[in-house]
């Protein structure tokens, strides 16, 4: 689960595979020394969408068409976030793979959420759009 830099993987299904070690351990009188992951169980507002994560694309990657298992639909999503359902969280702003945000927060909140999300993306971008042919004339 860990990577360069002595970071955890933060892929759902890696921080998932975390929780059920941690879980394990727990169950078993073990320590919990870890940094415990925590997941997005509400949306308050997605605010971005991408297809890969730019930092882990290096060298010919970046240059080259993505292969599929380099790509994750996530969201820049708003939300509250905690160790699990029971949490009470805390508020922040963070990628969330799709996945996630399906499992976690259900899927007629998730796509309320998308839809107020591709809405106000399409209204600035054809707002903007309309400026920059202002400024040609």
């Amino acid at each position: 689960l860990k990577y360069a830099r002595r970071t955890m993987c933060t892929r759902y299904k890696c921080q998932k595979a975390a929780t059920a070690e941690r879980v394990a351990r727990l169950a078993d009188g073990g320590g919990d020394d870890a940094v415990v992951p925590t997941y997005c169980f509400e949306i308050k507002e997605v605010i971005g969408m991408r297809f890969a994560d730019h930092e882990r694309l290096v060298g010919k990657k970046r240059r080259n068409e993505l292969a599929a298992a380099e790509t994750s639909l996530c969201y820049l999503t708003r939300g509250k976030f905690g160790e699990d359902q029971n949490d009470d969280g805390f508020i922040d702003t963070r990628w969330v793979e799709l996945e996630e945000l399906y499992d976690n927060c259900g899927k007629q909140n998730l796509n309320r959420a998308l839809k107020a999300y591709r809405t106000a993306e399409k209204k600035a971008a054809d707002e903007a759009i309309v400026g920059f042919e202002e400024d040609d004339e």
